[in-house]
């Protein structure tokens, strides 16, 4: 097999491709994902998910108190 001589633009092509690929690797190093993962305040994060889930059951109570009266009234024409 004989390699074929190879033109300065290809050079340069495979040289920009190999280093684009150093620099943008195709998974993210699970260290990194460690450390965000450290990093995140989880006490923040627990008070945001439990004013969410207040914020849903009062629309659920707000919809059954109206569905309720909606019935009663229906009941009564």
């Amino acid at each position: 097999m004989t390699m074929q001589p190879v033109t300065l633009e290809q050079a340069l092509d495979i040289a920009e491709d190999r280093a684009f690929a150093q620099s943008r690797p195709s998974f993210p190093p699970v260290t990194d994902t460690i450390v965000w993962i450290k990093q995140v305040d989880w006490a923040d994060v627990r008070n945001r998910c439990r004013s969410g889930v207040n914020n849903v059951g009062l629309v659920l109570a707000v919809t059954g108190e109206k569905i309720h009266d909606l019935g009663a009234w229906l009941a009564e024409v």
